[in-house]
């Protein structure tokens, strides 16, 4: 309203002290109204006052404020601005009284301010640490509130009345990172903005190929913890599964006998899903047991050795599941592996390049479509690792070929199709070898061999190899070497062995077989860009037994089969790393 419209109202009404205009409550003190009304904003607006004398002006709510201006001569017209503050954590109207008085008159404004939907905060930001972390978040409402929060990795975990707990995951970037959390009634909303800080870089410089040469040989640490039964896949069986298959604990000096032997890195085959998961929706591992692997791994670094830790058979929850590879059966067990390193990864995160991971163990697939699966599984298994960040972002993986068999990797097995955030540069492959079947044990058919490479052979003994001797390792690793280590792929060759065998005769012949395997496939491994890893069980016997290869008695800190150890020792002296 202008001022000459309020003069023109005001001085309608004065025609007369007893005529009372609807525009005034009084005649003599006359207001241009008497009741104002502010949304929850709050804001400012103006009445008018006319008057014989100077109004004074007062508001009994400091939320309400009043500024009286200047009163024009002609007219005795004042204008009075009232200034609502915004509601900031009140959920009901409230309302305030102005009182106008002049020449002994007084008249009252009253003001109201409405609530409406109101949804309040306690805090409009929170920092986060790179590590994630919980916080709380206080809210008060007149209504029902809906919560939602435009990041993944920021989550909330717990309602407790109105406090609201939210956890932020880590960041594995090295960038700050923002994410906000809405609290939502109608057309209300209240915002938090949640800031976390970046990421410490990698520092691991260290590609595949500087850390394989630092590895060989290599030497596994077998039936030990992917021990247990498959009945508990899914369950929690608590860390006795470590002496499950074999009976001695690993302890700082087992580890420091194996490194006494000459041995650079120790693979260890890990069950996880069988026997340690204590939510299986989640893929929860089981806390005691994730501890007791660090320790195990730790007794590892403290010696310098370089380390791989493994999924293993794992109860075949992946590797025996290749019968089934509809999209929804691989994207639900791609989700499971995910899970699975997430938790494995964020655990070794801070470790330095002398741990790897490995994604599976002999994944079960005989043909390119179930092959075409594995990649899917293995890709998984990168970015999962990759996802948890710091050190993860830069560390070694290894993937498996299918079956680990040399013959179906290089037939099938294409590793530039895995994308890698790290780079070129971080990714080994892996195969196992344990030709000729009859002769490392792993299945003896109706005739064992027990006489390896053409000096070894008796004259007339069904019991001598008839194929798959020294130039069929050499070409063997060739192709391992041509695919794979040639393009900057170096290949862990993560098991091989013999089973040393007691026999009635011609054991020199036999120690002789075991001592040239040993050395022929480390040999020509290392000349391959291979890291060969030996297979051992601990199990100090010479029965025959398919599968019993062992070269250090863990219980006794001894070498049992020194013809092992010595072609082990042997070929790697003979060799030269290639790259």
């Amino acid at each position: 309203m202008t001022l000459s419209m309020v003069g023109s109202v005001l001085c309608a009404a004065c025609g007369d002290d007893d005529e009372v205009n609807d525009n005034f409550v009084i005649s003599n003190l006359k207001v241009t109204t008497e009741n104002m009304i502010f949304p929850k904003e709050g804001g400012e607006q103006t009445f008018y006052v006319q008057s014989t004398s100077t109004p004074t002006v007062a508001s009994d709510q400091a939320w309400c404020g009043v500024n009286v201006g200047t009163t024009t001569n002609h007219l005795k017209v004042t204008p009075v601005v009232v200034k609502a503050e915004a509601m900031t954590t009140e959920l009901t109207d409230r309302t305030a009284h102005i009182t106008v008085n002049a020449g002994g008159q007084t008249v009252s404004v009253n003001v109201q301010q409405t609530a409406g939907d109101r949804v309040v905060v306690d805090k409009a930001s929170v920092s986060v640490a790179a590590e994630g972390g919980t916080f709380d978040i206080n809210v008060t409402s007149n209504g029902n509130y809906t919560v939602s929060t435009d990041a993944s990795w920021l989550t909330e975990t717990a309602k407790n009345s109105g406090t609201h707990t939210f956890t932020a995951a880590y960041n594995p970037v090295t960038s700050e990172r923002t994410a906000t959390i809405t609290f939502t009634l109608n057309n209300e909303k209240a915002v938090v903005t949640v800031t976390q800080a970046a990421a410490q870089a990698s520092s691991i410089t260290a590609t595949a190929g500087d850390i394989a040469k630092m590895m060989y040989p290599g030497w596994n640490l077998g039936n030990t913890m992917e021990g247990g039964n498959n009945a508990d896949n899914y369950k929690n069986s608590g860390i006795s599964t470590e002496t499950s298959w074999q009976g001695t604990k690993t302890t700082q000096a087992v580890i420091d006998f194996v490194k006494a032997q000459g041995f650079r890195s120790v693979r260890i085959p890990t069950a996880w899903v069988m026997g340690h998961i204590t939510n299986a929706d989640e893929m929860t591992i089981d806390e005691a047991w994730m501890n007791r692997v660090k320790e195990v791994v730790d007794y590892c670094i403290t010696d310098g050795l370089y380390v791989v830790l493994n999924d293993h058979w794992d109860g075949g929850w992946l590797e025996s599941s290749f019968d089934d590879i509809s999209d929804a059966s691989v994207n639900a067990n791609a989700e499971k592996l995910r899970k699975l390193w997430t938790q494995i990864a964020a655990a070794f995160r801070d470790y330095d390049e002398h741990l790897l991971f490995a994604g599976l163990n002999e994944p079960n697939c005989d043909s390119q479509s179930k092959t075409n699966a594995l990649i899917k599984y293995e890709q998984a298994f990168i970015d999962a690792v990759r996802a948890t960040g710091g050190n993860n972002a830069m560390r070694t993986l290894v993937v498996q070929g299918p079956q680990t068999n040399i013959n179906n990797t290089d037939s099938w097995f294409d590793a530039t199709k895995l994308t890698d955030p790290a780079g070129a540069g971080h990714l080994m492959v892996e195969v196992h070898f344990y030709d000729p079947p009859q002769f490392s044990g792993v299945w003896e058919g109706d005739r064992p061999i027990w006489f390896w490479g053409a000096d070894n052979h008796v004259d007339g003994d069904s019991h001598n190899a008839s194929s798959m001797e020294e130039s069929y390792v050499l070409s063997q690793f060739q192709k391992m070497k041509k695919k794979f280590a040639d393009k900057g792929y170096p290949v862990i060759l993560g098991e091989y062995g013999a089973n040393w065998r007691k026999l009635s005769a011609n054991q020199d012949k036999h120690d002789a077989s075991i001592r040239l395997y040993h050395k022929t496939v480390c040999q020509r491994a290392v000349e391959c860009g291979m890291v060969p890893m030996v297979w051992d069980v601990n199990v100090a016997n010479q029965n025959g037994e398919a599968g019993i290869m062992t070269v250090i008695n863990r219980t006794a800190a001894s070498v049992f089969c020194s013809f092992a150890m010595d072609g082990i020792t042997e070929g790697v002296a003979a060799a030269q790393w290639p790259y």
